[in-house]
């Protein structure tokens, strides 16, 4: 019963997480495509069963939510910022508070990473957890290199 349960509650809950916060002003179908390609890639690289790979993703949305929610509280504060040069009329201490703020924001993006992958070695092993940080970082450059290369042929 329960393997039936928590593979049921997991199916209605990632939804939930994702069409919570939906993304404002941007085609969504490039985006979800590339982030079903990470999913499947990163099941293969790790190497994870059924109830390891629900677990798992159901704790990543939660952090992956939160990471949202930290940039775009970052986005907010460079647009901030950026009136307040153009209206030229700010003061030291402004630019100075919000400079502060932004890195408090980096630091809060930082921990929150930290936080998630501290949470992972009752889901996965040790080893999991490296692949896990190679694949993200791998993965990241893969695809800016796809889209710079796409760039580049447009161009000429």
């Amino acid at each position: 019963m329960k393997k039936i349960l928590v593979p049921f509650f997991v199916v209605l809950f990632i939804p939930l997480v994702v069409f919570s916060q939906p993304m404002r002003h941007q085609d969504k179908g490039p985006m979800k495509k590339i982030e079903e390609l990470e999913k499947i890639k990163l099941i293969d690289a790790l190497g994870m069963n059924e109830e390891t790979t629900l677990r798992f993703f159901a704790r990543r949305a939660k952090f992956k939510s939160e990471q949202f929610k930290l940039y775009n509280e970052e986005n907010e504060l460079i647009n901030k910022m950026e009136k307040a040069l153009q209206n030229g009329k700010t003061s030291d201490t402004d630019l100075k508070n919000m400079i502060n703020q932004y890195f408090d924001l980096e630091n809060q993006i930082i921990k929150s990473k930290q936080k998630f992958i501290n949470s992972l070695p009752d889901i996965l092993t040790y080893q999991q957890i490296s692949k896990l940080l190679v694949f993200e970082k791998r993965f990241r450059e893969e695809i800016r290199n796809l889209l710079f290369r796409e760039r580049m042929k447009r161009r000429q």
